[in-house]
């Protein structure tokens, strides 16, 4: 609920280049707070950590105080979608029997109240004159835990609220229907179902930030004099764009090359991965930790991880003696699932193998420019009320459930394509027994 609030408002002013949506109300940070951006190794949206330190505390000089400018950013802000309206599905079709089935709804999702959001920035060129330049030790780089191509960032500017405001979500049906995406992992919901959500924003909560870029070169520290920008080919983070999603189409074709060799490896060793990949998502963090294992494992630059289950993941690689070819493609799979819910990730990887072949059949008329749809009696798990039904929705095209996902998750709808459809192919070719 609040990070659909903070990415309507970066939209709304139009400050999607600029601006980082907080999808996180717990997350605090000040100016000059300290971000590591990183961009996976075959997928290259960002992903934003808070290093929980700022600049001036990474080079000792904690009594720095930064001229600020604050001001007023938009009056008034308000954001409130209302929604309402009936449907009704024939009792003949035949994935739901002999039943007729209708409903009536009504939601209400926003800001109970306008509110004023303010700005706060760091005078740059004061920020720049103090520390560009400065030397930077080989134990603080070390502290930094940096991997290849990641960037060092500090916060520039931070986007609030100056007053509390209270967020209200309200949706109620009758009749026979499926909850909404917050419900999507629970049963289907008969006759009369309402919720109401309502909690209050506390004055000063960061709505949006936005960075500035420090660059690491000769054992020193530069200081960008702008932005840092996430400019994504001049297109909105939320749109569903034909164009994109043909792209998208065209990524999968070309990374399932990259997956085929899944299919070389023993039964055996295919069922000892699955069965390590269902270990890691039972950890928090694990699968971002079994990422980056990877990731310096494949640069020649291995590291036994402090996790167990990560651990055990690499020994049945290591142990399995498999190509450089088969390390690619685990490695490929595994970034396509930590692009990815982890939530989402569960019932997937411990599926039917019905179940996974229908959402294969799926993948596979996508790549080939078909438009996918579900049989007639698909597996209980893609049924309307099932826990993978919304997959089926994002392979079968549904523009409102990758809109809704979009907005849920800080990801682009053609990237969330694209991650689950690999997703698939890949823990498939894993579950298979040939």
């Amino acid at each position: 609920m609040f990070a659909t609030k903070t990415k309507a408002l970066v939209k709304d002013i139009g400050a999607q280049n600029e601006l980082i949506p907080n999808c996180n109300l717990s997350k605090k940070m000040e100016v000059l707070t300290l971000f590591r951006v990183r961009k996976g190794f075959f997928f290259q949206y960002p992903t934003y950590k808070v290093m929980n330190i700022t600049l001036p505390e990474l080079l000792g000089d904690q009594d720095f105080s930064p001229e600020l400018e604050e001001d007023i950013l938009v009056k008034d802000f308000k954001t409130w979608v209302e929604s309402s309206g009936n449907c009704e599905v024939d009792g003949e079709h035949a994935a739901l029997g002999e039943a007729n089935l209708s409903a009536e709804y009504d939601s209400v999702d926003g800001l109970s109240e306008s509110v004023t959001i303010n700005k706060k920035r760091v005078n740059l060129l004061s920020v720049w004159k103090k520390f560009s330049g400065r030397p930077i030790g080989d134990t603080t780089l070390k502290a930094l835990n940096l991997k290849e191509k990641d960037l060092l960032a500090f916060v520039y500017e931070t986007v609030y609220n100056s007053g509390p405001v209270t967020i209200i979500k309200e949706h109620k049906k009758e009749g026979c229907f499926t909850a909404s995406l917050k419900e999507m992992f629970k049963s289907n919901v008969k006759g009369k179902w309402k919720e109401d959500t309502t909690f209050t924003v506390p004055e000063k909560s960061i709505f949006a930030f936005s960075l500035v870029e420090v660059v690491l070169q000769g054992g020193a520290m530069e200081i960008a004099l702008e932005s840092w920008s996430h400019k994504r080919r001049g297109l909105s983070h939320d749109a569903v764009n034909s164009d994109l999603m043909e792209q998208a189409r065209e990524e999968i074709r070309m990374k399932d090359n990259v997956l085929q060799p899944l299919e070389e490896l023993p039964v055996s060793t295919r069922r000892d991965l699955l069965k390590g990949l269902q270990d890691v998502l039972e950890e928090g963090e694990a699968l971002s930790l079994l990422e980056e294992t990877l990731d310096q494992s494949n640069k020649g630059q291995p590291e036994r991880p402090p996790s167990k289950v990560v651990s055990s993941f690499m020994d049945v690689l290591d142990e399995s003696n498999v190509s450089s070819k088969e390390r690619d493609a685990v490695h490929l799979l595994v970034c396509a699932m930590n692009g990815l819910p982890e939530i989402m990730l569960q019932p997937l990887t411990s599926c039917s193998p019905e179940t996974l072949t229908v959402l294969n059949q799926l993948v596979d008329s996508l790549k080939d420019g078909g438009e996918p749809s579900l049989p007639a009696c698909p597996p209980a798990p893609l049924q309307q009320d099932g826990e993978l039904r919304w997959a089926a929705d994002v392979l079968c095209g549904s523009s409102e459930t990758l809109e809704e996902l979009s907005a849920a998750w800080d990801r682009f709808p053609e990237v969330l394509l694209e991650v689950l459809a690999l997703a698939v192919l890949g823990v498939h070719r894993l579950q298979s027994e040939e």
